[in-house]
């Protein structure tokens, strides 16, 4: 059997004071309980709270209440699974590999409620400091040990949780806990406002990027030329030299499949259409049935069942892709560069939600209707000319929101950092004066 104890070993026999006790996690909690999905709201005395992962703000380690679900649960059933202000929500199941399954946030609301069934409820005696039992949590999160319990037999992680709450821990002292967690509350809300700033920062020039684009695109770069109505749903008016033509007739549909020693290609919304051995978050590679997967060149754009929410996605390399996938080459009359850029635009993503089908928002693009839909086509040489403004306007911007979300990957490692230290003994702090 693994325990965390034998991995933390090293580090905890140098670093923790001789006072710190071992214990197991289930020692030390009280009550732990499987959460409850219920049956629809119902607009009853029944109907309850129930927090999903979905809820889960982990950056702060707690819930956040946008979003709230109601599930409908009979009295006899909630009463035992009713949550306390103060608990602990870990998550038992879903997960992925970017983002393994293991999560745990604080109950932070004294709201009546439940959570759903793939969160197990940890309540923490009355000995320990809860919040100093989150920090640990975080502590083996981040250090991925979470993932020594997994059970995944499916698509879906599962979280051993007997066995991984069977585990040995470091603990101090009632009164060295909490002051453990209010300096971490402190420090680690320091750079969470850092981090916030950061994030609005890189969020305004997102959407700069976005709207440099979208105006480029519908109306083009000269401001003095004069306009005409748009017979497209994508825009209202259009530079009056500007054609508009049906998205069939500059597009070709490819449907080309036989060709199983391609290497497998993955659509995604930041890097477009790239070998999956090259994208940080791969997908399982799909090891038969290749020869039904469809072709794509360089060039081509990739309808893909995500392309709904950030646009049309180019290739930048050769291979194949799902056969769900739509797959589109531009005629030889046309600007790939520029059509790299519109597809991207909000006004077309606005067009394609209306093109969505299947049970689930984003499942499909309906290309039987949208192949039909007008677009705005400038004259090859002004679509040469967006594209080269474009690329360096947004060459510059990328520049920018790289150096911010590297500072952001910087500020989490050092609140990481910081947590493992502290919770294991590494980094000592003042504890009498804050106990």
């Amino acid at each position: 059997m693994i325990s965390i104890f034998t991995v933390y070993s090293d580090i905890c026999k140098k670093s923790a004071p001789a006072h710190w006790q071992i214990r197991r996690f289930k020692d030390i909690i009280t009550s732990s309980r499987s959460g409850i999905w219920g049956d629809e709201e119902k607009g009853d005395a029944n109907d309850i709270v129930c927090y999903r992962v979905a809820d889960f703000d982990y950056s702060n380690l707690c819930l956040k209440f946008d979003n709230i679900t109601y599930r409908n649960v009979l009295p006899e059933q909630a009463n035992e699974k009713l949550l306390s202000e103060g608990d602990l929500l870990l998550e038992k199941s879903g997960g992925g590999e970017k983002m393994p399954v293991g999560r745990v946030v604080l109950v932070n609301s004294p709201q009546r409620a439940v959570c759903s069934n793939f969160i197990q409820a940890l309540s923490v005696n009355k000995k320990q400091s809860a919040r100093f039992v989150l920090y640990l949590f975080h502590s083996i999160y981040s250090n991925r040990i979470n993932t020594l319990f997994f059970n995944q037999t499916t698509g879906i992680q599962n979280l051993k949780t007997a066995h991984y709450l069977a585990q040995e821990i470091f603990l101090p002292p009632y009164s060295e806990q909490e002051a453990i967690a209010t300096y971490l509350d402190k420090e680690c809300e320091k750079i969470g406002r850092k981090i916030e700033l950061l994030e609005r920062k890189a969020d305004a020039y997102s959407r700069l990027r976005r709207s440099l684009i979208n105006r480029a695109v519908t109306r083009g770069l000269d401001p003095n030329k004069t306009f005409k109505t748009s017979q497209s749903s994508i825009c209202t008016e259009i530079p009056s030299h500007w054609q508009e033509k049906r998205i069939k007739d500059i597009f070709t549909e490819k449907s080309i499949k036989g060709y199983p020693n391609e290497p497998m290609l993955c659509a995604t919304q930041s890097k477009g259409v790239i070998p999956q051995s090259l994208y940080e978050n791969r997908v399982v590679t799909a090891v038969s049935g290749l020869e039904n997967m469809k072709l794509v060149d360089v060039g081509n754009f990739v309808i893909s069942l995500r392309s709904f929410q950030g646009g049309i996605e180019y290739a930048y390399y050769r291979g194949i892709i799902s056969a769900a996938y739509t797959i589109l080459e531009l005629d030889t009359n046309n600007s790939h560069d520029y059509f790299r850029h519109f597809f991207k635009s909000l006004s077309l993503i606005k067009l394609m939600k209306k093109c969505v089908t299947g049970i689930r928002d984003g499942q499909n693009i309906n290309y039987t209707t949208l192949k039909y839909e007008h677009i705005p086509v400038p004259p090859i040489e002004e679509q040469k000319e967006i594209a080269a403004y474009l690329d360096e306007k947004c060459a510059k911007i990328d520049a920018i929101l790289e150096k911010i979300n590297t500072e952001v990957e910087r500020l989490k490692e050092l609140k990481r950092s910081l947590i493992n230290e502290v919770v294991t003994g590494q980094r000592a702090i003042d504890t009498e004066s804050r106990s």
